[in-house]
């Protein structure tokens, strides 16, 4: 496993392959907390296809898509990653920060169109990392997106209040790996 960030620019260094590319980030000024990207003031999709439109290529990326967007032409940006040479996608931000991360049932926290786009994407043959804020809904999509997903992306609410940069880099979460038997690995924001 390399280096994982999630950056709103595209690298083309080596070593850093496993970039969440989240061009949104670049909407927004610079120090605002990442729980700004989850409000409804972006279009995140709409600025992830204008970002792609205007680079050479993103090979290796994984793109940070908002999978429970209703407006999304999903076919078309599928097309559109695959032409600027993305790998996979990630649900960022996740449907669980947007709708809050225990529903009233005090059940898993998994969204029913988040899985459903993910699995989509996998279809499509796009590599899947799949971000939520709860450790238990992490255990429960590995287990429905079992064999499908490449990482996961836990974002505590402590998480939240990383200032957006340029960058964010993520470390691996060793104890929820662990704790829940993942057989993939877990990662989580360690800076801005």
């Amino acid at each position: 496993m390399g280096t994982w960030s999630i950056s709103a620019e595209v690298f083309s260094e080596a070593g850093l392959e496993d970039t969440i590319y989240a061009p949104s980030m670049a909407s927004l000024p610079a120090g605002y907390p990442l729980v700004m990207a989850t409000v409804p003031v972006i279009d995140w999709n709409a600025a992830l296809t204008t970002a792609l439109r205007q680079i050479p290529a993103a090979r290796g990326h994984y793109a940070a898509v908002m999978m429970v967007d209703p407006f999304t032409l999903w076919e078309d940006l599928a097309d559109l990653l695959k032409e600027k040479g993305i790998t996979g996608v990630v649900n960022f931000p996740p449907a669980s920060l947007l709708e809050g991360a225990t529903p009233p049932t005090g059940g898993a926290s998994e969204n029913t169109l988040e899985m459903d786009r993910l699995k989509w994407f996998s279809d499509a043959g796009f590599k899947l990392v799949y971000a939520a804020s709860d450790v238990k809904e992490i255990a429960n999509t590995a287990l429905r997106l079992e064999g499908l997903v490449d990482a996961f992306l836990h974002l505590p609410p402590s998480a939240l209040d990383i200032g957006l940069g340029e960058r964010i880099m993520l470390g691996t979460a060793h104890h929820v790996s662990e704790r829940d038997h993942l057989d993939r690995p877990v990662l989580t924001p360690v800076s801005a």
